[in-house]
Formats: C-alpha cells, sequence, structure tokens
C-alpha cells in the first residue's frame, strides 16, 4: 500500500473587490491525503501463446487421433496409453466471450493405469517469454496460473517443468460431482523456483501439463520438488470410462512480482498480434512460381518468414494449387528468417505452381 499527499494554491478573493485577486493573496492551501494499493493484481500480460485457442494454422478444427496433435498452436494432447482419444478444437462459448476451447475425448477406456501412462493437455513455453520470472537464483518471483477447464467429477493436477524436466511445481485441483461437466476457473499461485536451471533463450522456458491421468512412475507431491513429475497419487482416472470429455480455454500465466496472489481480469488477445506470435513457431503460406524452361532445369525464390521463426524449421510443400510441368518444388534447409524456394521443371516449356501450401514448423 502508498500514500500519496497532494497539496495545491488556490487564490483568496479580495474582500473589497470579488473581481479581483492580488499577488499575495495565492496563499489557500488544500491536502488531500489518500492510501491506494499499487498493484492489486499480478501483471496483465500473458506469457502463454494463443491462450484463447484463437488460432489453428495446422489442423484447424480438424479432429485428431494420435498424440502430440496440435488442436490449437502451441496446444496439445500427449498421451501413451493403452486407450484411445481424439482431440480437436471446437467452437463452445466460453464464461469469458472466446469462442474457441480444445476438446479431448476418451473413445477406449484405459481402465488399468500402467506406471509410465499419463494423460493430458501440455504447451511449452519459450524461455525469451520467462526470463524476468529469474528462476533458478535467489530473486525468483511468484507468478499465477488459471485456465478454464470442463471435465468429469475427479481430482486433476497442474505441474510446471523446466526444459531438462528435473524441477516440477505439482498442484491438484478437483472437480466436485456439483461442478461435472460444466466451465470451471482453476487458478494457482506458484512460488518461483531459487534452484534448478530454466531456459531464458529460445528454448524451452517452462512446460505446462495439465494431466487426468498418471501412472505411478509420475506421481510426486504438491509444491517445488526435484525430478520429473506431473501430480500426485490423488489423481482421477479419467481415461478409465470411455465417452470422458475434457476441455481446455482460457489459459494465463502472469508474473506477480508484488506477490498479489490476484489473477487479472481475463483480456481476450488481439486476434492479428496473437497469430503473429503463433507465426513464430510454426506458419501455413502460399507460394507460387512460373517460368519457361527449356529442358529439365531449376529455378529459385526467396522466401522471408514474417515474423522470423525461433530456430530453423522443419519444411513440408504439399500441392494444394495448380502445377504444370513440375518434378518437385522444394524448400531446402531455411534459417529462421527464410530460404530459397527451388522449382525444378520436368523438360521444356511452360513450367508452373500456383497457390502450393508451404508449412514450416519451428515448434518446441
Amino acid at each position: 500500500m502508498g500514500t500519496i499527499t497532494h497539496t495545491f494554491v488556490s487564490p483568496v478573493v479580495d474582500a473589497g473587490d470579488p473581481n479581483k485577486v492580488g499577488p499575495d493573496e495565492w496563499n489557500a492551501t488544500h491536502t488531500i491525503t489518500g492510501t491506494f494499493p499499487p498493484d492489486v493484481t499480478a501483471q496483465s500480460y500473458n506469457r502463454i501463446v494463443n491462450g484463447a485457442m484463437q488460432h489453428s494454422q495446422e489442423n484447424g478444427n480438424t479432429a485428431g487421433t494420435v498424440t502430440g496433435f496440435h488442436s490449437a498452436d502451441q496446444f496439445y494432447g500427449n498421451w501413451v496409453s493403452s486407450g484411445t482419444f481424439t482431440q480437436q478444437r471446437v467452437q463452445v462459448m466460453t464464461p469469458n466471450g472466446s469462442k474457441d476451447r480444445i476438446r479431448l475425448t476418451v473413445n477406449t477406456a484405459d481402465t488399468s493405469v500402467a506406471a509410465g501412462d499419463f494423460l493430458g493437455f501440455q504447451t511449452n513455453i519459450e524461455g525469451v517469454r520467462l526470463a524476468d520470472f529469474l528462476y533458478g537464483t535467489a530473486s525468483a518471483k511468484q507468478s499465477i496460473l488459471r485456465f478454464g477447464f470442463k471435465a468429469p467429477a475427479g481430482t486433476y493436477s497442474m505441474s510446471f517443468r523446466n526444459s531438462a524436466a528435473n524441477r516440477t511445481y505439482i498442484a491438484n485441483f478437483t472437480i466436485s460431482a456439483g461442478q461435472a461437466n460444466t466451465d470451471t476457473e482453476q487458478t494457482f499461485v506458484i512460488p518461483g523456483d531459487v534452484t534448478g536451471t530454466w531456459l531464458t533463450d529460445n528454448g524451452i522456458g517452462g512446460m505446462i501439463f495439465i494431466a487426468m491421468a498418471l501412472g505411478t512412475t509420475l506421481h510426486g507431491t504438491t509444491g517445488w520438488q526435484a525430478g520429473n513429475f506431473a501430480g500426485t497419487s490423488a489423481i482421477s482416472n479419467g481415461m478409465g470410462t470411455a465417452g470422458n470429455v475434457f476441455e481446455l480455454y482460457d489459459v494465463g500465466l502472469y508474473l506477480d512480482p508484488q506477490n498479489s496472489g490476484v489473477a487479472p481480469r481475463w483480456t481476450m488477445p488481439d486476434y492479428g498480434q496473437e497469430l503473429i506470435a503463433c507465426k513464430r513457431y510454426y506458419s501455413v503460406f502460399r507460394v507460387s512460381g512460373r517460368f519457361t524452361a527449356t529442358g529439365g532445369q531449376n529455378v529459385a525464390h526467396s522466401i522471408v518468414f514474417a515474423p522470423s521463426m525461433r530456430v530453423s524449421p522443419a519444411t513440408a510443400i504439399a500441392s494444394g494449387g495448380a502445377r504444370l510441368n513440375f518434378t518437385a518444388i522444394a524448400l531446402p534447409a531455411p534459417d529462421n528468417t527464410g530460404g530459397r524456394l527451388e522449382l525444378t521443371s520436368a523438360g521444356a516449356g511452360d513450367c508452373y505452381a500456383i497457390n502450393d501450401i508451404c508449412s514450416v514448423n519451428a515448434r518446441m
């Protein structure tokens, strides 16, 4: 809390002439004193990319049935299990007014969770976005994680880990019978970790995993600890019943340097700015080229990534447009700023590729 005192001077009206104020008559002072909180919440800057699930460049609203499938940019379902699952982005309005969320559905149940089994949602955060958390130092700062979650009744876990997966913070949360399959908001205060190695470059600065089922090798205790864990033994087996549905939305991670313990009001990310942030990790764009060949020839065009990507990406080009007289189209060995699109003709004559789809992947 802070105290602000403000003093100002006002004129004294001449008693003989109400319209006159003399230079010696600016002598009345007024003081206002108040106590005001300097910070009532954590900072509003959200360190999560695409927390409102606004963008899904790779898969749109298509469902996927494999682990690691990005149903939204920077978010994916992650599992090891004998069960089967479907994940996708769906358009269901959240309590905050976001129009998108991601959903994971249990198709075939896994009723006997093996020691190394797990099921959950995951997002990885680049180190440059968490550098001012000062993790791994004596000055490590508190943060607040919050997310929207819809699930069957049960106990679930949230974990925050470093890139080496040898430092873990765990907290449990419970969906009561009355909250089952309804939208809830979960909020966690995470103390700063004063030990361990936390990347502050373009590597993984932190991994958030929201677990719905865990085998025993991933059981730890609540709070900070050494090791690679994702929850505690109190967790329910969320993949034990076919038809179980889990939904995640409106995810935020905020620095809380004043230890307020209060998450800021949810703010919808700017759609365009959030897309730019997503394109640092994955981007889809159209490529075109045309030339007249006298035989089997190669022509190259420059490609510039905007924005620059996190690291030199892996690339893939799939035909989505019109092609004529080509044997190959490639974007070999680009760096994080761009590369050289190579078009190779099949023979003499007109050669073109129009609006082919190129994807570049620099995810963590």
